[in-house]
């Protein structure tokens, strides 16, 4: 299946759906579909990997051999609606070790930098609520970035924000 040529015009949910079904039904189109979402320009990048995240939500662990990859990619990626579907993608993995270092120092940069759009931060704010479970030295580096940034973002992030910050007060 041609994606790229597919993805350039994507008028609606329902052709999402049978990506979605192709993604996997298909051996190895998920990997395919990975390479247009991280070195494709947009419309196409946010759009293969909004598909990917919604393939991965479907049948969950198709990512599980990509990970690595993913995570290294992040740096270089261009298209802040891949960032966005990527990272929630992430947060529903536990992440290779020698990868979490990377990870982590990322999503505390898309915290804390007005470049990113909420929907990057919500996922960047779970993934490294989703550490500090593991290393829970992270905590009070989370709670103040978060406490920080609270004014000067919007509500759901206060929202969100909040409901970690109460969380990790538990732990």
């Amino acid at each position: 299946m041609d994606f790229r040529s597919l993805l350039l015009n994507f008028p609606s949910g329902v052709e999402k759906d049978l990506y979605i079904r192709e993604v996997i039904g298909t051996q190895g189109q998920f990997g395919s579909l990975l390479e247009l979402a991280l070195h494709d320009k947009d419309p196409v990048a946010w759009r293969a990997s909004w598909v990917l995240d919604g393939s991965d939500e479907q049948q969950a662990g198709l990512a599980i051999p990509h990970i690595s990859k993913i995570v290294r990619s992040l740096p270089a990626l261009e298209s802040k609606g891949s960032l966005r579907s990527l990272l929630r993608l992430l947060c529903r993995y536990d992440i290779p070790e020698e990868d979490q270092g990377l990870l982590i120092d990322l999503c505390f940069s898309y915290l804390t930098s007005e470049l990113y759009p909420l929907a990057v931060k919500v996922h960047a704010m779970q993934i490294v609520y989703n550490h500090v479970l593991i290393y829970p030295e992270l905590k009070d580096e989370l709670a103040t970035v978060l406490e920080d940034q609270m004014e000067n973002n919007s509500v759901g992030f206060l929202a969100r924000a909040r409901r970690l910050i109460k969380q990790m007060e538990k732990l």
